[in-house]
């Protein structure tokens, strides 16, 4: 059963040892892809929310979204990964954080994925999230919740 909790002193050094490749440990993964830039970020602003995927309380992912009190009624998914030991949980977890932001009142999800990232885009498009805007480095796609 996959389950959310937020990040906090007790799984903050856990999530930020998750990695979605196997080869890289998340150090040397770079900082776009380490759990722990995000959740420093949180610290600094506090419409961004960290927290950690569990299934059968095994932690096997992290996410963070960014919701403004003024649009509270949409919710930018800023980092979705699940660790490399449990890929094929992907779905089911975005799935189980879909559902958790539409029971908190979100309306719109949106998400912004690299233009080299195919698997992302397939996961998201499994959805129905829909192209809206490119950009530089990536894409928007939007759902309606």
């Amino acid at each position: 059963m996959i389950r959310i909790k937020a990040v906090d002193a007790q799984n903050i050094i856990d999530v930020c040892e998750l990695t979605a490749n196997q080869n890289v440990c998340a150090a040397a993964a770079g900082p776009a892809y380490s759990n722990a830039i995000y959740i420093a970020e949180t610290k600094y602003n506090s419409e961004m929310h960290p927290n950690a995927i569990y299934d059968n309380n095994v932690l096997i992912g992290f996410f963070m979204y960014r919701r403004a009190e003024k649009q509270a009624d949409t919710a930018t998914i800023c980092r979705f990964m699940v660790d490399y030991r449990y890929q094929s949980k992907s779905k089911k977890a975005l799935e189980y954080v879909l559902r958790g932001l539409k029971i908190q009142g979100v309306r719109k999800a949106v998400v912004i994925i690299d233009n080299k990232n195919e698997n992302e885009r397939d996961l998201y498009l499994s959805f129905g999230f829909q192209f809206t805007e490119k950009i530089a480095d990536g894409e928007y796609y939007e759902l309606e919740l």
